[in-house]
């Protein structure tokens, strides 16, 4: 009986090496390591405004101002991604904002939303571009400010505020800009309507 188990025994090994020689042999492995660079946005406001005449608000003066928006790189070309710009203005003063009239506003360009307060700049900006100016200037018409208020008011500013978000995936400004105030909502109307 001993006789049998053995060359059964030597046999069981004999082929648990072969298989596992053939196995190791018949296996491959390589390691290779991805690297990605990821594109980022970099936008800056640009504001052509000379330094304005004082006159006086009963006079309804009118000054030049133009702001645009800028798709810029930075010292590394080639890595900024295309995107959509929204700016939204502000005063330094309310009775003031209530007077101001922008000038010249190009609406071929710029939406306006009434709703949360943003101009959007309907097209994509590459790197390097810059947006059409959103107006050419503004004008204080002094009927619309209290007259309490007005002798208080001599220095003003105009506040800009300008958001980005980068234009790969989407379609037009609107789904871009949808996207980036509800994701949630977003993706689940691309993917109905995919």
């Amino acid at each position: 009986m001993n006789k049998l188990k053995r060359p059964f025994f030597l046999l069981l090994i004999t082929g648990l090496l072969c298989a596992t020689g053939t196995a190791a042999y018949f296996s491959d492995f390589e390691k290779k390591i991805n690297s990605a660079a990821v594109g980022y946005v970099t936008t800056e406001i640009e504001e052509d405004f000379p330094d304005p005449t004082p006159t006086p608000m009963e006079n309804g003066p009118s000054y030049r101002k133009e702001i645009r928006i800028g798709n810029f790189s930075g010292s590394v070309k080639g890595f900024q991604a295309d995107c959509y710009v929204r700016m939204s203005l502000s005063y330094s003063n309310d009775d003031i904002g209530r007077g101001v009239k922008l000038t010249g506003l190009d609406t071929a360009n710029w939406v306006y939303n009434s709703q949360d307060g943003y101009y959007y700049y309907r097209k994509k900006i590459s790197e390097g571009e810059k947006t059409a100016p959103l107006c050419t200037g503004f004008q204080i018409d002094p009927q619309k400010i209290d007259d309490t208020y007005r002798d208080s008011i001599k220095d003003f500013e105009i506040n800009v505020y300008e958001e980005a978000v980068q234009a790969e995936g989407f379609s037009d400004y609107e789904s871009a800009w949808r996207y980036f105030s509800d994701p949630v909502s977003a993706q689940a109307e691309r993917r109905g309507n995919a």
